[in-house]
């Protein structure tokens, strides 16, 4: 630990000294983890997405009318994917977010400190503070 852990600096924070950090700030590795798992599995999404809109196109072209077209799909259609790569990454950031607010509240970030990282008001910071798991 280095000689200023526990002090406070001009912006407010503790410092704790040390990359390592405590079994919480392990927590912010798994959420990492589990993003990188579902970009993998949008990546795979995305790329059955791009055939599904170029065949969808395709069949407008032909005059089909929308109906016909989604109707003719197989599963999971266009609709379904996008809905799937979207809340996918939705629900894993922001677990990502809310865990490195609780592990950066831990380690004496105030709140506004902790908004300009990312790049969003105090009012959400403390509204993702309120959602984070106990």
């Amino acid at each position: 630990m280095s000689e200023h852990a526990g002090t406070r600096h001009g912006s407010g924070e503790r410092a704790t000294g040390g990359a390592g950090g405590s079994a919480q700030g392990d927590s912010v590795l798994v959420a990492l983890r589990e993003l990188a798992a579902a970009i993998e599995e949008n990546a795979r999404d995305e790329q059955l997405l791009a055939r599904r809109i170029e065949e969808l196109q395709a069949a407008r072209a032909r005059g089909s009318s929308w109906l016909e077209v989604l109707r003719a799909e197989p599963e999971p259609g266009t609709l379904q994917l996008v809905s799937r790569v979207h809340g996918r990454i939705s629900e894993r950031s922001g677990v990502l977010r809310r865990t490195v607010v609780a592990v950066l509240r831990e380690e004496g970030a105030s709140i506004p400190s902790i908004a300009q990282l990312f790049g969003v008001t105090h009012q959400r910071v403390s509204n993702l503070i309120r959602r984070s798991p106990t």
